[in-house]
């Protein structure tokens, strides 16, 4: 239960890192929770959320490298909304 929470903590931090990545702020806090999301939906590759949580990775790391998309704000919606239902439930 606890895990849970944390993990939302990290997915709301990461939906707001990429925000600030547009901006130019927090590369390497980036290029960290880029790793972080990875390894996490590697390990809990069983079901879709962890897969869009690779995918978000991915979108992630290319933000904090500065290739930053216009759909990429998708993925911080997705982080927020997880990570909200994680700290709720």
């Amino acid at each position: 239960m606890i895990l849970m929470k944390f993990f939302g903590i990290l997915d709301i931090l990461a939906g707001i890192i990429i925000i600030l990545l547009k901006f130019g702020f927090m590369e390497n806090i980036g290029i960290l929770l880029a790793v972080y999301l990875g390894l996490k939906g590697f390990f809990f590759i069983n079901n879709l959320a962890s897969i869009i949580d690779l995918i978000t990775a991915v979108f992630l790391l290319l933000a904090a490298l500065n290739i930053y998309f216009s759909f990429t704000w998708i993925f911080s919606l997705w982080l927020f909304q997880k990570g909200i239902f994680s700290l709720m439930s």
